[in-house]
């Protein structure tokens, strides 16, 4: 998804893109930190596949408090790009030491299928998280092994320097690693080592789907009876279910949702990227965090110093019905009823006339505040309005 040709990736065009900051990347889940390799694991149900990824080397060195002394507290992931952390070990610890030096307090999170025997055993002052990624079984569509993952995992306990540790099990996809033998496998594995379960099915945009059929893998690489592949990652029922059986028979939590797994693991009182304003659609009845989320939703704490954080004109408003405005602005092509029916509490933007909030800046103003944006038009755009900076 980290491309500098936005025609290829089909995001929107923003009125005025002087407007923004072009050196920015806000993710779904996080402030992205790091570089692109030309290389990386060749796994073959890549997200990024067919996205031009594997020839291009692009940077993003911009740290979150060099923009706003606010943003110490944003998530940050560090080279979740194409081209594993550990891959590029030093580059890595580079961006880590400087996080440090920047005094950041928010969520540093590393995920990675790379041998964590490469990571120095080292402090940092950090609040970091590593995410060992597992496709639950050896396959060949997969560019890492079990008996890795397996020692990655071991590591955790002969370490001197304890960060904070979880699973990615992902992608789960259809007839492949979704036996309950591979799912119970990967249970007992978080079991033994105290750690939680992040999980999600297959991405499969339009540019991945042309290279899978054009490689012989479009039957392989399918989605689930019922659902198509895209951008969101569903898995079937059935296959949920018998997870979080297993999950609740060896008492390991799981998230569909990265932030909601890092918010529990920091013991946050809340989902810091508002998972809650869709609860039905994120299965938030079934989640660890449904009463913390629930009553922060229901009881918002308001920062004192909002005007501060936000730099636009707002207020907070009560609505109900509110509908997301990529739906409004027809970027979303298969909006949920729920996503019609948002209510909660939201920070309504008056913007200028002309002038539109990008979808970073609404994921910066959930992060901060835990509140969803209203009233400004949105633009499906992956950088930051320049009201940022300070």
């Amino acid at each position: 998804m980290i491309n500098d040709d936005y025609k290829e990736i089909k995001f929107d065009s923003p009125t005025n893109p002087s407007d923004f900051l072009q050196n920015i990347y806000a993710e779904k889940s996080f402030f992205m930190l790091g570089q692109s390799l030309p290389y990386c694991y060749n796994c073959l149900y890549c997200r990024l596949t067919g996205e031009g990824q594997n020839n291009k080397q692009i940077k993003w060195d911009t740290l979150p408090t060099q923009i706003n002394p606010y943003f110490k507290s944003l998530p940050v992931a560090v080279n979740l790009f194409y081209g594993d952390p550990l891959i590029q070990i030093n580059t890595t610890v580079d961006y880590l030491r400087k996080l440090e030096s920047a005094g950041h307090t928010g969520p540093v999170v590393i995920v990675t299928k790379g041998d964590f025997s490469k990571f120095p055993d080292v402090p940092f002052n950090l609040n970091l998280h590593l995410a060992f990624s597992t496709f639950g079984k050896n396959h060949k569509l997969d560019g890492n092994t079990m008996e890795r993952f397996k020692n990655n995992l071991a590591q955790i306990k002969t370490r001197k320097h304890n960060y904070k540790y979880s699973i990615e099990f992902r992608p789960i996809i259809y007839g492949i690693n979704d036996d309950e033998q591979t799912l119970r496998n990967v249970i007992q594995l978080a079991q033994q080592y105290n750690l939680c379960i992040g999980y999600s099915g297959l991405q499969g945009k339009p540019a991945a789907q042309r290279v899978w059929a054009d490689s012989g893998l479009g039957d392989i690489l399918r989605q689930y009876p019922g659902y198509k592949l895209g951008v969101t990652k569903p898995i079937a029922a059935p296959v949920v279910k018998k997870f979080r059986e297993l999950a609740k028979e060896y008492n390991v939590p799981v998230f569909i949702k990265t932030s909601c797994l890092i918010s529990y693991v920091d013991n946050m009182t809340r989902d810091y990227n508002a998972h809650y304003y869709r609860p039905q659609q994120v299965n938030c009845t079934e989640c660890i965090m449904h009463d913390k989320c629930m009553d922060f939703k229901a009881n918002p704490i308001i920062p004192k110093n909002l005007a501060n954080i936000i730099p636009f004109k707002h207020e907070v408003i009560k609505k109900v019905q509110h509908e997301c405005p990529l739906i409004t602005n027809g970027a979303c092509k298969s909006p949920s009823a729920e996503c019609r029916n948002l209510s909660g509490h939201f920070i309504a933007v008056d913007l200028p006339q002309g002038r539109e909030l990008s979808i970073a800046d609404y994921r910066l103003i959930k992060w901060l505040t835990g509140l969803m944006p209203a009233k400004a038009p949105m633009i499906e755009y992956p950088r930051i309005s320049k009201e940022w900076c300070r």
